[in-house]
């Protein structure tokens, strides 16, 4: 086993670090552990020099578990420095088919609307909660309807970016590089529909698709191929 066969999750809130590690062919979990911590609060003024030492222990559990180094994860933080926006945008489609593009353009423009008026946040989820189409509302984008005008209700939640370079520089000192960070809260609101997962296995699921109505963004470094990586059962 190696470092392109896994997944590597960490989580982290004022009590505990966990981490979670997983398989790619099956999406199984095969290999998680956590310990207690004491922070007051995890924020953007958090002193993380103490998060140090169960680091490396732990980063040292997982690579010699999976027989590779850890060079990325992806990092869930609990923290009452998150903030959800919502926003609603309308589009006239002068009763044309709703198509992909449609979506991506009302999206995006929200996208841009919030780094604009959030300039100090990063967004890390993009949900969208409902569709207006010709005044009904759906939970997905309903295909083959001719549409006067489509509106979405759009939940944006975001992480201080300062907050989140600290955390980066913190890992980096382990020269392991944060490929997405999850908001915790936002996955606990997932917990009672998987019982008995833990909130690693809860944010891998999320990240692979289990609210159909999140957006995936791609990633930065492929940023200039497109806007969405995937856009997961946005029609029905």
């Amino acid at each position: 086993m190696n470092e392109k066969e896994t997944e590597v999750y960490f989580s982290l809130d004022q009590n505990k670090l966990g981490f979670g590690v997983f398989q790619k062919i099956n999406n199984r979990l095969i290999f998680s552990d956590e310990e207690n911590i004491s922070v007051v609060s995890i924020n953007d003024n958090t002193d993380f020099d103490f998060l140090k030492k169960p680091l490396e222990k732990n980063i040292k559990k997982i690579e010699k578990k999976i027989n590779s180094f850890v060079n990325n994860i992806c990092l869930m933080v609990e923290t009452n420095r998150s903030i959800s926006i919502c926003i609603s945008l309308m589009k006239n489609l002068d009763n044309k088919k709703i198509q992909n593009k449609d979506i991506q353009y009302l999206i995006k423009d929200a996208k841009q609307q919030i780094l604009r008026a959030y300039p100090n946040n990063s967004i890390t989820h993009i949900i969208v909660k409902k569709y207006k189409i010709n005044d009904l509302e759906y939970n997905f984008a309903p295909s083959n309807i001719d549409c006067e005008k489509i509106s979405l209700d759009i939940e944006f939640i975001c992480l201080p970016k300062n907050l989140i370079k600290k955390l980066e520089l913190l890992f980096r000192e382990f020269e392991i590089t944060i490929d997405k960070f999850v908001c915790t809260f936002y996955a606990n609101s997932f917990s009672s529909n998987l019982e008995g997962k833990n909130i690693c296995q809860i944010g891998y699921n999320l990240s692979n698709g289990f609210n159909k109505q999140e957006v995936v963004l791609i990633p930065k470094k492929i940023e200039k191929t497109g806007f969405f990586e995937k856009l997961f059962h946005l029609f029905k």
